[in-house]
């Protein structure tokens, strides 16, 4: 099968939905499908295919979403090498311009287009609009991925929110959640050895037995790191031996340094800014805990990495997420300050035996969310979407 996967981003950024399809373009490669990526790419002039088989377009870069380029909703030598590809299936992962082209390209190709809901944009507004626009930015934004998943034939999501922010925009497209996954090559706990883990540590003043926290995410106002940071100033006493690093980089950094700092946590909580994504490994692996405030993913993929490194999450309490953090199982949900210390502080206890309990029954809970298992999914809901196509092109031709 010929499948063409589209998404606005690509690396060198790094974000979940990149990290989806990377690992998902694995999977389907190795299955022995053949796989073309169609991006947007601020820093050219005109479309090329690279070495790693990927359509990178011109586009305009967007200061205010990090740089990220925004491309024209259709082009003729795009469709062109897109034509050439000839794709059985083509699936968006992101909506703007190259959405709307994967939109365009599948009616001209006659193709299925399957549709994937990695965001929740009601929680990003902000960086769209000013305040007051954002009740006409979003009534747009809700129109717009209604458009596109009922375009589909096929539409998916890692969450039952996924599922829940499409059924109330009344789109009638059959809906597949298909959980995110992890590459496991990548991360594995065990090709950290305990030499790298501590000079890491050292990096940071952080000492071969203290505990440590990790959150891995943009430093932006819909992650709440701000909250993190304020349930650990409750929660976490000075001198306690308990530190957290802060890994990431966005527009709330400035901030979350001066609060740290007013707060006098500067030994406690660390700024490690951006990590590039090969370096990541090493700092789960350093890490003793995953933690996070965040209550706008869809399915974290940081969270996912971090337990694929054997790391236990802490996270807040999330209703239409429940399914990622089981209670006891992969970690513990917490809804305020007292519960956030109450699980810090069983963190902090646990010896090397209760430490390696955790690490294997967190490697097995993600043990079949890798890239073979991701393709897999994927590739029962390309069928269906193929099926419903062929049955509708029955019902044109009677």
């Amino acid at each position: 099968m010929k499948i063409a996967l589209l998404s606005e981003t690509w690396h060198p950024y790094t974000n979940g939905v990149i990290t989806h399809i990377d690992v998902l373009a694995e999977g389907l490669r190795e299955l022995g499908h053949d796989v073309l990526i169609v991006t947007a790419d601020p820093e050219i002039r005109h479309h090329v295919v690279d070495t790693d088989g990927v359509l990178r377009c011109p586009a305009l870069a967007v200061k205010r979403i990090y740089g990220y380029g925004l491309a024209a909703p259709f082009s003729l030598k795009r469709y062109e090498v897109l034509r050439r590809f000839q794709p059985d299936i083509i699936h968006i992962h992101m909506e703007f311009g190259i959405g709307t082209f994967g939109l365009l390209a599948s009616r001209l190709l006659r193709v299925p287009l399957v549709y994937t809901l990695h965001t929740a944009y009601d929680e990003y507004l902000h960086y769209l609009a000013a305040p007051p626009l954002i009740p006409v930015v979003r009534a747009i934004s809700r129109g717009y991925v209604k458009l596109l998943a009922t375009a589909a034939s096929m539409s998916t999501g890692p969450s039952e929110k996924a599922a829940a922010y499409l059924k109330a925009r009344r789109v009638p497209t059959p809906f597949v959640s298909i959980p995110n996954s992890v590459d496991h090559q990548r991360f594995n706990p065990q090709l950290i050895t305990q030499k790298k883990r501590l000079e890491l540590r050292q990096t940071y003043g952080i000492g071969e037995d203290d505990t440590v926290a990790i959150f891995v995410g943009r430093l932006g106002r819909e992650k709440s790191v701000s909250e993190l940071v304020d349930f650990w100033k409750q929660a976490v006493p000075p001198g306690s031996g308990i530190h957290l690093l802060l890994v990431g980089e966005g527009p709330e950094r400035a901030a979350l340094e001066k609060t740290v700092a007013i707060n006098g946590l500067a030994q406690q909580i660390h700024f490690t800014g951006k990590v590039p994504y090969e370096e990541m490994p090493a700092y789960y692996g350093a890490a003793n805990v995953f933690v996070s405030a965040s209550t706008t993913e869809m399915m974290s993929i940081a969270l996912l990495e971090a337990q694929a490194m054997g790391l236990p999450v802490l996270q807040r309490h999330d209703a239409w997420n429940r399914q990622q953090v089981e209670d006891g199982v992969n970690g513990f949900t917490y809804t305020d300050a007292v519960d956030f210390a109450k699980h810090m502080h069983y963190f902090s206890r646990l010896d090397v035996s209760g430490q390696e309990n955790w690490r294997q029954r967190c490697c097995r809970h993600v043990a079949h969310q890798g890239a073979s298992d991701l393709a897999g999914r994927l590739l029962r809901v390309y069928q269906q979407a193929l099926a419903i196509c062929e049955r509708c092109a029955v019902k044109e031709s009677v």
